[in-house]
């Protein structure tokens, strides 16, 4: 059976780079003590990622991912000097699925292992059988609140890109593009929490 338990050691958090959402900023600012801020934010050209489809930003005519910042060995910025996650239990959606992928088929989400972590991620256990079907139904509650929410990050996103701020560099302007995404996710959380789909 494929097995899994995160044995916090932290080795996803140091290979990987973080796509987050407005959403995502949001529950590290409701739920831990730390403060959105332009040293937490990092930008990665989607010119150099061209197979991935992800909602962008615009910054003096350049369109990037948004990401959470990596300290100087790669490692993100949240992940401390034992292995584990500073905010792990309000870590970015997409952190949650690792070592598990979610595929949409139709109106159905598929759940498989991420290749990438076999043998690479400690607590992925394999002994030829399936996921458990619990483990399957709770991550695709968890790919649909993300797919919904990756919806509203696009729209959230193609607002800024909109605006007459998109046009200047990312350090001239971070604090009105923190506030102005930080602003569109509290209306987000309020429709997400009427519908039962927030996930804090």
């Amino acid at each position: 059976m494929v097995m899994f338990q995160c044995l916090l050691k932290g080795y996803c958090c140091k290979k990987y780079w973080i796509p987050v959402t407005h959403l995502d900023l949001l529950r590290v600012e409701l739920y831990t003590n730390f403060r959105v801020s332009s040293r937490m934010i990092n930008l990665y050209e989607v010119s150099l990622y061209e197979d991935l489809s992800y909602p962008y930003v615009t910054f003096s005519g350049e369109k990037y991912f948004l990401a959470l910042s990596s300290k100087e060995d790669g490692s993100c910025i949240f992940l401390l000097t034992n292995g584990r996650c500073s905010i792990h239990p309000y870590k970015p959606l997409v952190c949650r699925f690792y070592p598990f992928v979610y595929i949409e088929k139709g109106n159905e989400i598929e759940i498989e292992l991420n290749d990438n972590a076999i043998g690479e991620c400690p607590g992925v256990i394999l002994d030829g059988k399936p996921i458990p079907e619990d483990v399957k139904k709770d991550l695709a509650r968890l790919a649909r609140a993300r797919l919904l929410e990756l919806k509203m990050w696009n729209d959230v996103a193609m607002q800024w890109n909109e605006s007459p701020y998109s046009k200047k560099d990312f350090e001239s302007v971070s604090p009105i593009f923190i506030d102005f995404i930080l602003r569109l996710a509290k209306e987000d959380l309020k429709k997400l929490m009427e519908m039962k789909l927030w996930i804090p």
